[in-house]
């Protein structure tokens, strides 16, 4: 079924989580303290999913769930209505010029009882959803996280954690205090050659390293990211909630719904692809 709560602004928002929030925001954390991943479900039962954030990265991993015998979709959240309801063609036209191939196309199979929603808080106060996706805009992830630890859900988060250390941490001592189990999705550790590259490197077969380096150079070559004025949102997207904790500004074009790596407040490059080489780097070499 389809379902639509009336609407809540982001100062409402702000308003009735201040508590979440100043979680989010205070206090530190030793990361060691994540708990262990519990034991995998019998064949019998199903989890029961929700996914918060349904664009570019949350439809691939809503196709990966979608290929899990255990798994129930169970509701979907986006703040952009197209994505929302699965339809492509109602994507707006300037989007699609802009974005192309980063926009999903949307042609999943699910159940005709998947609820929608635009509002997450209204996904995670089912009793009957067992875990979250988070695939939102990175300045999202830490309350979001948090706010589903605090409903009773698992999650899995994309990357990055969050936006800054003390968030991440808040993020761990809330999975801790509820007893949750959280991943974030860091893929090359599923990956069969990095597994074998940090087997081999810390066997030392190529040596003592002493320097490791990445590079990522890239800014939607070859056209960038754009130079665009202040204007109103497309048609069917809450902005309002989009921005969410961070300081309300106009829409631009050229900050949703990819784009936003190229934004301080919500994301970074370093956030985007620097922590997959960040990552790799220390887990093959053990640091």
């Amino acid at each position: 079924m389809s379902e639509y709560r009336e609407k809540t602004t982001r100062r409402m928002f702000l308003k009735n989580s201040a508590a979440t929030a100043a979680a989010a925001i205070t206090l530190g954390l030793n990361s060691k303290t994540v708990p262990l991943a519990r034991a995998a479900p019998g064949a019998s039962e199903r989890i029961r999913v929700g996914f918060i954030g349904v664009g570019n990265r949350g439809s691939q991993l809503l196709r990966g769930f979608l290929t899990q015998d255990d798994v129930e979709i169970a509701a979907l959240c986006d703040v952009y209505e197209p994505y929302l309801l699965r339809d492509h063609s109602a994507v707006d036209k300037k989007l699609l010029d802009a974005l192309g191939s980063t926009v999903p196309q949307m042609t999943e199979k699910l159940g005709a009882n998947v609820a929608r929603y635009k509002d997450f808080r209204h996904l995670l106060e089912r009793k009957d959803i067992d875990a979250v996706v988070i695939a939102t805009p990175d300045h999202w992830h830490a309350v979001q996280t948090i706010m589903a630890c605090e409903a009773g859900k698992d999650v899995y988060v994309e990357k990055p954690l969050s936006i800054t250390i003390v968030e991440g941490r808040k993020m761990v001592e809330a999975a801790k205090r509820h007893n949750r189990v959280v991943q974030v999705g860091l893929h090359r550790r599923s990956s069969l050659t990095y597994q074998q590259l940090a087997r081999d490197v810390q066997a030392g077969k190529i040596g003592k390293v002493t320097v490791a380096r990445a590079y990522r150079i890239s800014n939607m070559y070859p056209n960038g990211i754009g130079k665009h004025p202040d204007t109103q949102p497309p048609k069917g997207l809450d902005w309002d909630i989009w921005l969410g904790p961070r300081a309300e500004r106009p829409y631009k074009d050229d900050i949703p719904l990819y784009k936003f790596r190229w934004w301080q407040s919500y994301s970074s490059q370093m956030a985007n692809w620097g922590v997959h080489y960040c990552d790799a780097i220390r887990w093959v070499l053990a640091e």
